[in-house]
């Protein structure tokens, strides 16, 4: 074999070669699976070829022509063998979709193209050996791959339609094959070189087209379908579709299953993340459209981009393939899916979209606050202990669900053993805080003045109220429900990272504050009330020492007022009580001693 000729065999093999390793690099199934590919181009360039070859003698044998066989029974033999292993194929899971029936239809078309050229028209191509090679195997096989991508969109069509026309799909698809089949081999029994190629692309390309419109037909049938999964009837009442979709309660769930059908488990995790980014994305572009200010139209703006970069990653991961039919039977642009989406999003996890914008962009809270005023009361917030690490602008975005509120003198807020439902931050005037005693009297522990917040622990737990909240004289609150702040926060982690800093800092002081109460309450019960004491002991005495009377008030500490100085502050206190313990038994010591032994 000399140099040309090999060129013209590497040719032959090469360009087939090389589309099966794109089909494989760009994970066109979009599973990450080649085995199937691999298997199709191997029944056409094997199985196929070499029964269609023994038929095709069998049939010139028996005193057909050569003319006869190649322009009309020979189309119709190679089609059938081709179609052979996609009809096995349809009722494999692996079988999913329009996508995979054309993938796997070129697959099959490819390979039999292959063997075609090395072992019919090469071998007696005599010196046009390379010309032959290069005409032949770009126009044999975009002919083959396209035919038999007619039969696969067919099949594919025919695995998801329920239509009248179901039956007659994989007639339909092998008719189309073999007609342009026997029209190419007899345009190609006429033409030569040159021409023949282009013929042979024109054939190509237009076939390509006609398998792009059915795959595009295909992919807004499952659009359809996936919107009646989701209750989007289109001749029904936004009432009517929202009283469906509460019946059905598992659009998102049916949905996130038929998925996996078609891509795999390992490939839906990504769908549902790219769903509910997108989902984000038009949430945020929703609040861009109202009033805001500056520094939170930038943090939404730096969250969309943020939200874009891990889109284009999800797109790497999951393919040509996936990202099509996504982008295809989700699109980002009908509003009407998306806002479907989005409720069921809120609805199947809340964590995964931002509820909240939701609910601030049809509750119509924000608009009752100006833009200075948000941006005023943010900054107010961070000075509160349980919002301190928050950024100013989710602080800022948080505000806009606050409502404000004004009470009467004497108006109770909340009752001890009330639900923990709302958090209170003082505007103007005073409110008192009482305590249920056992004598059944009303104990003031104190007075909260304005800037001062009321029950910010119940944002957290939603347990019982502690104490009695009442307005000391007219009172102007600002308020924010425990239910809104969940929502604020599900979805934003990086919100609960920095309360859960708050909440390590409390337990970190409240850890010292019993470390620091402990060592006291061991020292005391020791007797060794100051740290240098001497402990006298008089043994046979036995004394009755009436309670001290201590000047100050005790030191009372609510759960919010533990922080970094508590420890100190619990130590200076048993110290003063130790102080005034050793005074005492100081002065019992020298009264016995006086008196001497009995």
């Amino acid at each position: 074999m000399d140099a040309v000729t090999l060129i013209a065999y590497l040719i032959a093999v090469a360009v087939p070669a090389f589309t099966i390793y794109l089909f494989a690099l760009l994970d066109v199934f979009g599973t990450g699976k080649t085995s199937t590919i691999l298997f199709c181009a191997a029944w056409g360039a094997v199985g196929a070829f070499s029964v269609a070859w023994t038929v095709n003698n069998a049939v010139l044998d028996r005193g057909m022509t050569y003319e006869a066989l190649s322009g009309g029974a020979a189309p119709v033999i190679e089609e059938v063998l081709k179609a052979a292993i996609l009809i096995y194929l349809i009722r494999h899971p692996r079988f999913r979709y329009i996508v995979d029936g054309a993938v796997y239809g070129i697959a099959v078309g490819i390979g039999f193209a292959l063997s075609e050229n090395l072992f019919i028209y090469l071998p007696g191509a005599g010196e046009a050996v390379l010309g032959t090679a290069i005409s032949r195997t770009l126009s044999t096989s975009l002919m083959h791959a396209t035919a038999s991508g007619l039969v696969g969109i067919s099949l594919g069509r025919l695995r998801r339609t329920t239509s009248f026309r179901r039956d007659i799909l994989p007639l339909i698809g092998i008719g189309l094959a073999i007609g342009l089949h026997a029209v190419y081999n007899n345009l190609a029994g006429e033409l030569r070189g040159g021409m023949l190629l282009i013929v042979a692309i024109g054939i190509g390309v237009g076939g390509g087209a006609f398998i792009a419109w059915q795959i595009g037909q295909g992919l807004a049938d499952e659009k359809k379908r996936f919107a009646q999964t989701l209750g989007l009837n289109v001749n029904v009442s936004a009432g009517e579709r929202q009283a469906v979709q509460r019946l059905g309660g598992a659009g998102i769930e049916q949905t996130f299953g038929q998925l996996d059908d078609f891509f795999g488990s390992g490939k839906t995790p990504l769908v549902r993340r790219l769903l509910a980014i997108q989902a984000n994305i038009g949430i945020l572009q929703n609040n861009l459209s109202g009033p805001a200010s500056e520094r939170l139209r930038e943090a939404w703006e730096e969250e969309i981009t943020e939200y874009r970069r891990e889109m284009a990653q999800l797109r790497k991961e999951l393919g040509p393939s996936v990202w099509v039919f996504v982008q295809s039977v989700f699109p980002s642009g009908d509003p009407h899916l998306q806002d479907t989406l989005k409720d069921e999003f809120a609805r199947f996890d809340p964590t995964m979209v931002h509820t909240f914008d939701m609910f601030m962009r049809f509750s119509g809270l924000a608009e009752t606050f100006t833009i200075e005023e948000l941006a005023e009361r943010a900054e107010r917030l961070s000075k509160i202990d349980l919002f301190k690490n928050i950024s100013l602008p989710n602080l800022e975005n948080l505000c806009r669900a606050v409502t404000a509120q004004s009470f009467d003198n004497g108006y109770v807020l909340f009752d001890e053993g009330d639900e923990g439902t709302v958090m209170y931050l003082i505007e103007d005037g005073y409110i008192d805080i009482f305590v249920n005693e056992q004598s059944g009297e009303d104990k003031l522990l104190r007075t909260l003045e304005p800037g001062k917040v009321v029950g910010e622990l119940a944002l957290l737990d939603g347990e019982p109220r502690s104490a009695r909240a009442q307005a000391h004289g007219p009172v102007r609150l600002l308020a924010l429900e425990r239910q809104v702040f969940t929502m604020f926060i599900s979805s934003r982690p990086q919100v609960v990272i920095a309360m859960l800093q708050h909440l390590a800092g409390k337990a970190r002081y409240t850890t010292q504050a019993v470390v620091t109460s402990v060592e006291w309450m061991a020292r005391i019960g020791q007797g060794n009330y100051l740290p240098q004491a001497e402990v006298v002991t008089l043994p046979g005495q036995h004394l009755y020492v009436e309670p001290a009377t201590i000047d100050q008030p005790a030191v009372q500490l609510e759960p919010a007022e533990i922080g970094a100085e508590t420890p100190s502050l619990i130590g200076s206190t048993f110290s003063k009580i130790a102080e005034l313990l050793q005074q005492r038994e100081d002065s019992i010591r020298l009264k016995l001693m006086s008196k001497g032994p009995s």
